[in-house]
């Protein structure tokens, strides 16, 4: 690829407006990726570099074995999934542009680093010997992790610490089993809203986007334009590495994913052969698994580097896993098979997205590449037409054993197990459970994109995490593959509000006379943090305490605003209190509703508090004391105002935070937790000492709710006669240095509540305040 000036093979101009965004424009594509490459590296080189560590399976060549072992078993895992095999098939099998444009990042993070060093990075990598130059292997690397992010790199410890029973090395090389579930209950979340042109004041389409991923580690986004001349002009977010736009608008379509509740792997249990823990029967056959030696190097307490040897056994599916508590045993095993092991296709199906021109555009996009790895697809453009469709590759099954599965969800007890955890398990003995092969399909064994659950309107479409067949307040998407999620099952909390708020049922619906959505209304409802479960549900909670002489919790309750911003008081107490019911308690009936689920009026109920039981004790009352008992253990007055005690420690800085989590049933999701992956080196995120049995379900501690999870990038987007306008933010910064002033001034703004205008037309970047330009060449 050459550039456009002189002898240089790149250049890109890369000019910067408030809060550090990045507009980049070039000649031609490859200039402009490599100017997103250099511009990201200035402010998350590190992520980058530690992200490909792990990739290359060397983690604990730098860092030693890690805590449990994790740094061993991460590289273990990752050689288990051969992600390095994986970016060698994708280096040799892409389209000559997406080979140009990794090439083209790759060499923008490098300038970056030849002009900058690594002297100045933060403390914790400063002159680390790990960061370093990187190739178009790395990245392609790190963009078959992010393909797993939401499937198979869940089970890298498992998967690394898989040992045969039996293997005379496994006594001398083991590696510790993890604790904890397989896939861990603070994933990534998001909420997706569209709204067209039958319900906007302006009969043009808007989107709300506000995806839910970690503050810290990897996950990131990072905000940027990207312009070339007459071929590509968008605006939104990327994952911190790879290059395009992810979630964002151009001048005709906008859009927005949330993760998909189906699933995108599955775990095959194994019946082996006796004495013979590496055969497993396969329907009348026995088939042998196949062994891989590898090494890994592991750095010592001593600082010497050792090599660990291990051999990794796999099944036809993939690689055998170490399930907790049921390991690998003589007559008992567990493998993995990911549908998304193998898509290449993640970088041309974002490019397309990003050249779009209108909703139908964009679909025939998804469906052409098949590239999106584990999200649904929520999008509006300038014509008003909306589209919602979980487009992830889904395993496909036979119709025998998608009924199969979905009776064993409720009535087995392993199966139901697995899926609490969102393990989707099969037998893999059963020839029957095989996934079914379609020409419609780019990826093996998955389902078409033409039996993939969709929606087409012009009024309103949401996701928040729950399956698909609920995206519309009214409207029911009919039944679908098993695996894209189970149908007609209870919404969470969450869900339901997103549902009412929508549906015009909530304090923060449209204000406009005839009851249409305007950009300002839509803002406004996203950062609402009214609790859909104190609507319904406080009243008689009050009543009830007062019966049982809980005057002073039913005063507190009674002044509360039932929402969750900084000044509310009783939100805290609120909390704990829906906290000691279950999930399912939360979502179906038990002892806190009335009417239980009815999936004919799913946004409708659960509804109205459950009566008192005629004799003992009366739940609703023990567990109001059971929150009162967790406060005073956090020093937490059940008084305390929000903003108080919940809160992010940024850069030095304690900054309050409004918000929730999924308990509440509130639209504005932040959380003290995040499935982040981090160096041992990263400095801790602040936090103060667990409160047991309560802070794996609120993340309460002593001393508050330090937030590490939860809204990152907000955007609210539509479009007038000259193309998209806008509002948002990218809550947790531009940058990932605690030392840039990109760290910590979008999170100040958003505990405000104060978003700042998206710019993306040239008169509008270059009017901004804090306007930039420079030019950076190869």
């Amino acid at each position: 690829m050459t550039g456009t000036v002189g002898t240089h093979r790149y250049e890109a101009e890369i000019r910067r407006t408030t809060h550090g965004v990045a507009h980049i424009r070039g000649a031609s594509l490859p200039d402009v990726i490599f100017g997103q490459g250099y511009a990201c590296a200035s402010d998350h080189l590190p992520t980058i570099a530690d992200q490909i560590l792990k990739v290359r399976s060397e983690r604990s060549r730098f860092f030693g074995r890690g805590e449990g072992d994790r740094h061993v078993n991460s590289d273990l895992g990752y050689l288990a999934m051969d992600v390095a095999g994986w970016a060698q098939r994708m280096a040799a099998t892409q389209p000559p542009e997406i080979l140009a444009v990794v090439e083209a990042y790759a060499a923008g993070i490098n300038r970056w680093i030849d002009e900058h060093g690594t002297s100045d990075l933060p403390e914790w990598c400063r002159d680390a010997p790990w960061v370093r130059p990187v190739s178009s292997l790395d990245l392609f690397g790190l963009y078959a992790d992010a393909a797993l992010m939401a499937s198979g790199r869940n089970l890298a410890q498992f998967l690394g610490s898989a040992q045969a029973p039996g293997d005379p090395a496994a006594s001398t090389n083991a590696t510790a089993t993890p604790e904890g579930p397989l896939v861990p209950p603070d994933q990534p979340g998001s909420n997706g809203w569209a709204l067209g042109r039958a319900v906007t004041d302006d009969r043009r389409g808007m989107v709300v986007a506000n995806p839910h991923f970690p503050w810290y580690g990897d996950g990131r986004f990072w905000e940027c334009q990207l312009t070339v001349p007459g071929e590509l002009d968008v605006y939104g977010v990327a994952l911190v590495g790879a290059p395009a736009v992810h979630i964002g608008f151009n001048r005709d379509v906008a859009w927005t994913h949330t993760f998909s509740a189906g699933h995108r792997f599955v775990v095959y249990q194994l019946e082996l052969v006796p004495g013979e823990p590496t055969s497993y029967r396969y329907g009348d056959e026995v088939r042998s698994m196949v062994p891989r030696p590898v090494t890994v190097d592991v750095l010592g307490d001593d600082g010497a580097v050792t090599p660990l040897d291990r051999t990794l056994w796999a099944t036809h599916y993939g690689p055998m896993v170490d399930i907790p508590l049921l390991g690998w045993s003589d007559g008992l095993g567990f493998t993995l098979r990911d549908v998304n092991d193998g898509n290449d296709r993640f970088l041309s199906q974002f490019l397309a997205m990003d050249r779009a021109t209108s909703v139908g555009d964009l679909r025939t996009a998804v469906h052409e590449h098949q590239g999106l790895p584990w999200v649904n697809v929520i999008a509006a453009d300038r014509h008003g037409d909306i589209w919602y469709c979980d487009a992830s590759p889904t395993p496909d099954l036979r119709p025998e054993s998608d009924a199969a599965f979905d009776d064993a969800v409720e009535n087995d007890p392993l199966t139901a197990l697995f899926f609490s955890q969102r393990v989707a398990m099969l037998n893999g003995s059963d020839p029957a459970n095989e996934w079914v092969d379609h020409p419609e399909s780019l990826q093996r064994g998955a389902v078409p994109p033409a039996r993939l659950p969709e929606l087409l309107t012009d009024t309103v479409a949401f996701n928040s995490n729950d399956p698909y067949w609920v995206a519309h307040p009214e409207l029911r998407i009919p039944r679908g593959p098993v695996l894209a999620g189970l149908y007609r099952r209870s919404l969470s909390p969450r869900t339901r509000m997103n549902a009412t708020v929508l549906d015009g049922r909530a304090p923060s619906g449209p204000t406009t006379d005839d009851g249409r959505w305007s950009l300002a209304d839509l803002e406004r409802a996203l950062l609402d943090n009214r609790s859909l479960l104190a609507e319904q549900l406080l009243d008689g909670v009050i009543d009830r305490c007062r019966a049982a002489d809980f005057a002073a919790v039913a005063d507190i309750l009674g002044r509360w605003d039932r929402a969750f911003d900084l000044g509310s008081r009783g939100a805290v107490l609120w909390r704990e209190f829906l906290a000691g019911f279950s999930n399912v308690e939360l979502r179906t009936a038990g002892s806190l509703w009335a009417e239980p689920f009815d999936p004919d009026r799913p946004i409708e109920t659960p509804s109205g508090l459950a009566p008192a039981p005629a004799s003992g004790p009366d739940p609703i009352v023990g567990h109001m004391a059971r929150a009162l008992d967790v406060l005073a253990l956090a020093g937490i007055r059940p008084d305390a105002a929000l903003g108080d005690v919940q809160y992010v420690d940024r850069s030095g800085e304690r900054i309050p935070l409004h918000g929730a989590n999924e308990v509440e049933g509130i639209v504005n999701v932040v959380a003290p937790y995040g499935a982040f992956q981090r160096s041992d080196l990263e400095p801790d995120v602040p936090s103060g000492d667990a409160i047991p049995g309560r802070s794996e379900v609120t993340g309460i501690r002593v001393g508050g709710y330090p937030i590490t999870y939860g809204a990152s990038i907000v955007m609210v987007v539509g479009f007038d006669d000259d193309g998209p306008v806008g509002r948002g933010l990218l809550t947790y910064g531009q940058s990932g240095d605690a030392g840039s002033p990109h760290h910590v001034d979008q999170m100040r703004d958003f505990s405000a509540k104060r978003l700042r205008p998206l710019r993306f037309h040239d008169a509008d970047i270059v009017a901004d305040p804090d306007y930039w330009t420079m030019t950076v060449r190869s």
